[in-house]
């Protein structure tokens, strides 16, 4: 397996101990793969690591069954610096300078801020430092939050126009039951395409420490792949895990990439983005924009919800609900209003341009420019 820059992700099971504290030993073994990765093989690696909350809780005393939402927030404050301290000392004797980058969901929903945490990952790159990427649980609250860092791995490697996504966790791959209550449980090792079955078989239970699960790991899996990004699901405790999976030995479970990945604009439109609003559509709207890619014009609009301004992403949706994709629309919300309330003859809609998505994969028919530029 070829791969220039590579997304590695470790979860907090993988870093922590029993006693919810730091596992040196653990965190030592993962900088020494890395360190031979960027000196022996010549990859660019971002690593996005959990175990900040983890690390606070553990250095606190506090359980974590019976903190608040205030309390863990508190801990990763404490957690944060101990995490970065502790990955700055073992890289250095790997010879590799650290960065830490904090992101929350707003980072990438806003297309300038994208660009920005795009550019900032490539310069600290380029200049041979590691950027160390988490969560800010500090400030993260439900509204702003990935949801777990695998999601955010999955977007950092589409920000960062990575070829390979590695999940290190504390399963060996993706099993089509629960492996840890399930003996019958058989591990898939290569998935070409995401289904609505292996999203059931992914559960929703993460480790005790953890916050994601398998089924997060799909949820990264699938933005890695609609980018053209390989991803492999791997133990964290196979020996050299890095360095084998690089030189194509079978471990874990490999997510392939699709051969015709969308551009990068409308990845970060389906995956980046969050709608502010979202426009109803009859059902004659509905077959122009999914079946003739056809301009959405005022006509086909039965409804408005949200506010949301020109050039803002909003939801497309039929009738009874259901969403049908995204696009970008070229006036208000309150202008569209105003038109639908007075209907003058003639009077028509600016177009949306419309990225269709069902379920866990992206089609490609009917995928129109966006029409953001970087």
């Amino acid at each position: 397996m070829t791969a220039r820059r590579i997304v590695v992700k470790i979860g907090s099971s993988s870093l922590t101990r029993a006693d919810g504290l730091l596992s040196i030993e653990s965190m030592a073994r993962l900088a020494a793969q890395i360190g031979a990765l960027r000196h022996t093989d010549g990859a660019e690696v971002i690593l996005v690591s959990s175990g900040a909350v983890a690390a606070g809780l553990g250095r606190l005393h506090w359980r974590p069954s019976e903190v608040t939402l205030r309390e863990k927030q508190s801990a990763a404050a404490v957690g944060q610096g101990l995490l970065i301290d502790a990955y700055r000392d073992l890289f250095a004797v790997q010879d590799v300078e650290v960065a830490q980058v904090l992101l929350v969901r707003s980072d990438l929903e806003e297309r300038r801020r994208y660009v920005h945490v795009r550019n900032t990952l490539s310069t600290l790159l380029r200049h041979g430092v590691l950027p160390i990427v988490n969560e800010n649980d500090t400030v993260a609250v439900d509204e702003i939050r990935f949801g777990d860092n695998d999601t955010l791995a999955g977007l950092v490697a589409l920000v960062a126009d990575a070829n390979l996504l590695l999940l290190l966790t504390d399963t060996d791959g993706f099993y089509d039951a629960d492996p840890r209550t399930e003996s019958s449980a058989q591990k898939i090792p290569d998935v070409w395409e995401l289904t609505d079955s292996m999203a059931k078989m992914a559960g929703r239970a993460g480790s005790r420490v953890g916050t994601g699960g398998m089924r997060t790991k799909l949820e990264a899996a699938r933005i890695a792949m609609d980018a053209g990004i390989d991803t492999v699901v791997v133990g964290s405790e196979e020996p050299d895990v890095l360095q084998r999976v690089l030189a194509g030995e079978p471990l874990g479970t490999t997510f392939h990439a699709r051969r015709d990945p969308l551009p990068r604009k409308k990845l970060w439109m389906v995956h980046g983005s969050r709608p502010a609003g979202r426009l109803t559509l009859d059902a004659g709207a509905v077959d122009a924009v999914l079946e003739r890619s056809a301009s959405l014009l005022l006509p086909g609009i039965t409804g408005i919800s949200g506010a949301f301004r020109s050039g803002d992403v909003i939801e497309l949706a039929t009738l009874s609900g259901r969403v049908i994709g995204k696009g970008i629309v070229n006036c208000s919300s309150w202008d569209l209003k105003d038109w639908l309330a007075r209907r003058k003859p003639g009077a028509a809609a600016r177009e949306l341009r419309v990225v269709h998505h069902r379920e866990m994969s992206i089609e490609r028919e009917g995928i129109r420019d966006a029409g953001i530029e970087a």
